[in-house]
């Protein structure tokens, strides 16, 4: 994906600006208190926000800031009776918001915002075909906006949210997307959520985070997201969910020793009513090798988080602990226990469903190797690797897992010669046996190959990628090499 430019970003805010000089509304028009409620709710400090919330009137930026309140605790809990209660006040919520006169740019506002949040939560919770229904009223609502000559600047969240998941829609389902008339394009979603963010209206931190969750998470551009974290924090020392994002961002960006820095930054007692933070506490003590510790951080997320997202997860890693501790028993029971616990909707659950098939017989090098590269320290995965011995003498599937291996860690070291040539060996293994590592082996070849100029080779590279079969990552894995194929074919 382009990066936006300084020029795109003066041209789109300068046109806010003179629609606000036009003597149209340019901006919500929000009580201090109403500020400094959402200012607490996009920080995670929720009980600190509840006590402001609790002496307001009823009113639509009220309505707007429950739901903003809820929407940010649901996503970090999953609670069903939660998302029962959200659903409850839905009604009560719109009505405060409908109280606004019909052509007011704030109710337009308030209400396709309204419509978006409903609808991402009815699909998350598998309301499939009412979460539908509800994107559709929220795409209509802010097509319709855009036509309009009154935009407010925070429109510019709703419309860069609804664009930038419109356009990381997977390639198959595309064809689904346009019968049922939505458009949206990651740069413009880009666009329209670094605009806000770089304004001076109360959504701007909002939509920092928001631009911050798409690099971290879909975009997987983990040195962005550290950008947007960092500077978040810069402003606001206790913001848990900026701390908690940036140790996300650094812990995908392969610095397992920074995520845990910026994680003691925020007192741990927030952690009891944010247990994801548990969950990455215990993956990033996973890595470095603190197994005890790791055991009680998922320990610690399995009984607070009232989802199932990530606890399949959460088990096999605390197997993992012990099998890598010599505890077979223990790893055996872990083992059992991870098989029948969450589900598999997320890509870390579906990667843990596998592993639970080979747990067993993983060799403890390769998988100390794998832990400790994920988290950034480069010369005890070395050594871990060196202790396998020759890879000749294992069986291909290990013998695969080792030059990939090795290649990650080379292309993460920008050592990209022997990491492409690793990457080749990991792929003659892999090469239609469905195994994950061939695809992303594929992939990150690629990715060299056209730093390198070669636009030929790191095509076919990325539709080799795109060929492995069905594998834990594969939705993650298609993206990026789409994303590539179509910056090399545009070009």
């Amino acid at each position: 994906m382009k990066q936006v430019s300084p020029s795109a970003r003066l041209f789109l805010f300068g046109t806010l600006l003179f629609c606000c000089e036009a003597g149209r509304a340019a901006d919500l028009n929000w009580s201090p208190e109403q500020v400094a409620a959402h200012q607490l709710i996009v920080q995670y400090r929720l009980a600190e926000a509840d006590a402001l919330l609790s002496a307001m009137a009823a009113s639509p930026p009220k309505a707007y800031l429950l739901n903003l309140r809820d929407f940010v605790e649901l996503v970090y809990n999953e609670s069903e009776i939660q998302y029962e209660r959200y659903l409850e006040n839905i009604p009560e919520r719109r009505f405060w918001m409908q109280s606004l006169p019909d052509k007011a740019p704030e109710r337009a506002f308030y209400l396709a915002d309204l419509a978006l949040q409903e609808a991402l939560f009815k699909i998350r919770f598998g309301d499939y075909l009412s979460g539908l229904y509800m994107l559709l009223q929220a795409n209509s609502q802010i097509t319709e906006i855009q036509e309009r000559n009154d935009q407010i600047l925070p429109f510019l969240k709703p419309a860069g949210v609804i664009n930038m998941l419109i356009g990381l829609t997977p390639p198959k389902y595309e064809w689904a997307v346009r019968l049922i008339g939505l458009r949206g394009d990651v740069e413009t979603g880009n666009q329209q959520l670094s605009s806000l963010a770089s304004s001076t209206s109360p959504l701007s931190s909002e939509a920092l985070i928001l631009l911050g969750y798409f690099y971290a998470y879909p975009l997987q551009m983990p040195d962005d997201a550290v950008k947007c974290f960092s500077s978040i924090l810069a402003a606001q020392p206790r913001n848990v969910l900026a701390a908690f994002m940036l140790a996300t961002s650094l812990s995908k960006a392969h610095k397992g020793g920074a995520a845990l820095e910026a994680m003691d930054t925020q007192p741990t007692h927030t952690w009891s009513e944010f247990p994801q933070a548990y969950y990455l506490m215990g993956t990033l003590h996973l890595q470095k090798g603190d197994y005890a510790q790791a055991r009680q951080f998922l320990h610690q997320f399995m009984q607070a988080y009232a989802g199932s997202t990530f606890k399949k997860d959460a088990a096999t890693k605390i197997a993992m602990s012990y099998y890598l501790e010599g505890e077979i028993e223990k790893g055996d029971t872990w083992k059992q226990n991870a098989l029948v616990t969450g589900g598999t909707s997320s890509e870390p659950d579906k990667n843990a469903a596998v592993m639970l098939v080979e747990i067993s017989e993983y060799p403890p090098q390769l998988l100390r190797a794998r832990l400790l590269t994920d988290g950034g320290y480069w010369e005890e995965a070395r050594q871990q690797l060196a202790a396998t011995g020759d890879p000749g003498q294992l069986d291909d599937r290990w013998a695969c897992e080792y030059h990939y291996r090795m290649a990650r860690l080379y292309q993460l070291q920008e050592q990209q010669e022997p990491a492409v040539a690793s990457y080749a060996e990991a792929l003659k293994l892999a090469d239609k046996k469905g195994w994950y590592i061939g695809a992303n082996s594929a992939l990150q070849a690629g990715l060299i190959l056209k730093a390198r100029g070669n636009d030929i080779g790191a095509v076919e590279l990325f539709k080799k990628a795109k060929a492995f079969g069905d594998h834990p990552y594969k939705a993650s894995i298609d993206m990026q090499a789409d994303r590539e194929l179509a910056s090399l074919t545009s070009n």
